[in-house]
């Protein structure tokens, strides 16, 4: 089954995981939430260790404002209503302490998607939001006034990053891919000043892309296929000890 056809609660589950096991953000820090074609949030609990979420331990958030699970809905739950409201586009939220993105939101700066072919497209421009009390009205009406400017990624001062997108999938890559440039500018900056790519190359590579995609997407021939299908027949095995 695709990642984007599970339910809510089960793709909540494997991300916030993964972004744990990756060490992406710490046992109480975080919280990622799914709104459903009913209008209802999903959403990861309050108080709950990231490293021991089960299914049951995902919270559902009623159009009404009624919460069905074991456990309250996350304290930061105002920030993502306000987000879906701001933007109707969205279907999901990513919440995190990333270092190396915390790091760069204690110096009030954004991390450069202009390094690496491909970043900027996933990515897009990355807002900052002012320091507001984690889980207080202010801290959502800040994040929401920056996504209502057309942003996905919002970088939250003092804090850490806030990621829109339209499935948990879509949100999660943006997440990690701009955790990843901002890694990668920490780290070139201790040999020297990290340069950008001009926006012809990325042009370049934006155009070669689309290409790839046109040809992946374009009918194939029953000769092609067939070679496909033989290709996948191959089996391989390990060695003989």
């Amino acid at each position: 089954m695709k990642f984007d056809h599970l339910p809510p609660a089960d793709q909540i589950l494997e991300m916030i995981g993964r972004i744990y096991r990756f060490g992406m953000t710490t046992t109480s820090g975080g919280n990622l939430s799914v709104l459903d074609d009913d209008g209802d949030i999903w959403i990861t609990p309050a108080g709950v260790d990231k490293g021991t979420l089960r299914r049951e331990d995902i919270v559902r958030v009623r159009a009404d404002g009624r919460h069905e699970g074991l456990h309250k809905p996350s304290s930061e739950f105002p920030f993502h209503q306000a987000i879906y409201r701001a933007r109707p586009d969205l279907r999901a939220v990513v919440h995190a302490h990333p270092p190396a993105l915390v790091s760069f939101s204690i110096v009030r700066k954004v991390p450069n998607v202009d390094m690496l072919p491909g970043e900027r497209e996933i990515c897009g421009d990355v807002g900052i939001a002012p320091y507001a009390l984690p889980g207080s009205a202010q801290l959502g009406a800040n994040i929401a006034a920056v996504f209502a400017e057309g942003k996905r990624c919002v970088m939250l001062e003092n804090h850490g990053i806030v990621v829109g997108g339209v499935s948990l999938a879509d949100a999660y890559k943006a997440f990690e891919t701009l955790e990843f440039c901002a890694r990668m500018e920490i780290q070139a900056a201790g040999f020297g000043r990290p340069r950008s790519l001009t926006e012809a190359q990325q042009a370049l590579a934006a155009a070669s892309r689309r290409r790839a995609a046109r040809a992946s997407a374009a009918p194939r021939s029953d000769a092609d296929r067939r070679a496909r299908g033989a290709r996948a027949d191959v089996r391989f095995y390990p060695p003989l000890l």
